[in-house]
């Protein structure tokens, strides 16, 4: 399916308000539409979204995203229904029952463009089966680095992404496969075109991961009490809002409550909480009742802020790799933001 640019560029102003494709997305669009085929490797912030929302817009059917961040899911289920009139859903394990089957029943009877599920869900057989049966158009594998073991976040639940992708393929050989990543090297990057490339050769499109909006730092901290003291320092200089990423939930928990003795407006954010209250902080985080927020690595990855000014790695990220993607959620709005870490040689030892 071939698509005029003057075409694609009314329905980017007329449906999702932006005057201009950022690099890349045109051609990314273009790439997907024709080839039905694409791993993306882009910098996180650089509007991957699009590239999956757009074809969303042009095609019958439904579009299956799978994507392992549950709170970035309810972001995108907001903005999609409120601000794109975009009907979307989920399926997973935050969810009451009734709700996913309230998705499930808005799935199959056409009243949804978008689903959303996390990997998990694709273990238990009988969701496998429905989404199967469901008219799928595109499916979009989010986090895609999960399903090579060459990734630094592999999960093998996403294994089950294979063997859904092969099944829908079988049913429709059209069908479109759009796989999205911020952190895959060149290994990775050639065992998911491996997975993925079954029938169909995957074309892949990778940018420039620079993200020069964002200074680095690293402060030496020695102990618990030195770290905390830096906190308060960062926080008192640093405009706007920020995310401190902690390796355990007991040092959100100490973070958020050493800031707020400080009169700091903090709060901790980790999978021991109740699934409504994570919803709760969350949206009252990014309507700016908090300014900063102390979460485990694994969720903090979900919250979609776009004007993060500063983000503190409490304690040494698992990686490299990890880094980029959580320093990431900095400055996706382009304005200056700040990434630091509190650097402490016993770290390693988490």
């Amino acid at each position: 399916m071939q698509i005029s640019k003057q075409n694609l560029e009314v329905i980017l102003k007329d449906r999702f308000g932006l005057a201009s494709f950022r690099a890349g997305q045109l051609e990314a669009i273009n790439v997907l539409m024709e080839k039905n085929r694409l791993l993306c490797i882009q910098p996180t912030g650089h509007g991957k979204s699009l590239l999956y929302q757009m074809p969303t817009v042009l095609l019958d059917g439904i579009t299956l995203v799978i994507s392992p961040l549950l709170a970035l899911m309810r972001d995108q289920i907001s903005q999609l229904t409120n601000r794109f009139k975009i009907p979307a859903a989920s399926i997973n394990s935050d969810q009451e029952e009734y709700e996913n089957n309230s998705a499930k029943i808005a799935a199959k009877t056409g009243k949804i463009k978008i689903l959303f599920v996390a990997p998990e869900q694709l273990d238990d057989i009988d969701r496998f089966d429905f989404l199967l049966a469901l008219p799928i158009s595109l499916i979009v594998i989010d986090e895609a680095h999960c399903i090579s073991t060459w990734g630094h976040d592999f999960r093998p639940s996403y294994r089950q992404i294979i063997k859904l992708v092969q099944a829908l393929e079988n049913k429709n050989p059209s069908i479109k496969v759009l796989g999205l990543t911020a952190t895959a090297n060149h290994k990775t990057q050639a065992d998911i075109v491996q997975q993925l490339s079954a029938n169909i050769p995957v074309l892949v499109q990778r940018s420039n991961m620079d993200r020069p909006n964002i200074k680095l730092s690293v402060i030496e901290a020695r102990g618990l009490a030195n770290k905390l003291f830096y906190v308060k320092q960062l926080i008192e200089m640093l405009p706007g809002d920020g995310l401190i990423y902690c390796s355990t939930r007991e040092n959100t928990e100490v973070v958020a409550k050493y800031c707020q003795k400080q009169n700091i407006r903090a709060v901790a954010y980790h999978a021991g909480i109740d699934s409504s209250e994570k919803i709760k902080l969350q949206n009252e985080f990014i309507s700016g009742k908090y300014k900063v927020i102390a979460a485990t690595n694994a969720l903090g990855m979900g919250i979609d802020k776009s004007n993060l000014r500063f983000i503190i790695h409490f304690d040494v990220p698992g990686s490299i790799t990890a880094y980029y993607q959580e320093v990431g959620r900095a400055g996706r709005d382009g304005l200056p933001a700040d990434g630091i870490i509190l650097y402490d040689s016993s770290d390693k030892k988490i």
